[in-house]
């Protein structure tokens, strides 16, 4: 009878945690992501200055090649590099800083662009001919939708580098609607 009342307790316990050790795992997924899109955009920042050279971070479809090379898909996976010749495009012999691997299947991107440049004074350079990044937006299946009510934070999150480069990881679920409408970047 006891051996009964320990496995009814362990079975309630488990249906009322199972939910919520998803939700947990969901959230850790997509905080990862956005820490390592920001971890490759900080070292972009602080390089150029101290190199005196622009650095950028593009997304590239064979990120963990030696050879990768800028992609203008999603941005799944991405590298920084020294952009000698300042074009947002890695070419031969431009040095690899730092390479991210393709993410989770689960983890979808929306960007405004398809490069990030600093330059060498570390503020965010624009690159005639190809879309800077400035805003980028990591989601799942949730969307945008609000993680308690009236809490006011999304499940998703967003990434903005301002024109001086600094960067910031944003949750408010007003500002990443209203990128949806004047930048085009969303859920998808």
């Amino acid at each position: 009878m006891e051996l009964m009342v320990v496995l009814a307790l362990a079975a309630v316990i488990l249906c009322v945690g199972a939910p919520s050790f998803a939700e947990c795992r969901a959230n850790n997924r997509l905080t990862g992501a956005a820490n390592d899109y920001l971890a490759g955009i900080l070292p972009a920042r602080s390089e150029a200055p101290k190199r005196q050279t622009p650095v950028a971070l593009c997304p590239s479809d064979d990120s963990e090649d030696p050879d990768a090379t800028c992609s203008d898909g999603a941005l799944t996976g991405w590298i920084t590099f020294v952009d000698a010749n300042n074009d947002c495009l890695r070419d031969d012999g431009e040095e690899v800083l730092r390479a991210q691997p393709t993410l989770d299947e689960a983890v979808l991107t929306d960007s405004d662009g398809v490069c990030l440049s600093f330059a060498a004074n570390s503020f965010r350079h624009v690159i005639a001919g190809r879309a800077t990044l400035r805003r980028t937006l990591f989601c799942d299946e949730r969307g945008n939708a609000e993680t308690f009510s009236g809490s006011g934070e999304s499940f998703a999150r967003g990434i903005r580098v301002q024109p001086t480069g600094r960067a910031n990881i944003t949750r408010n679920r007003v500002a990443i609607a209203t990128w949806s409408t004047v930048f085009g970047v969303a859920c998808p």
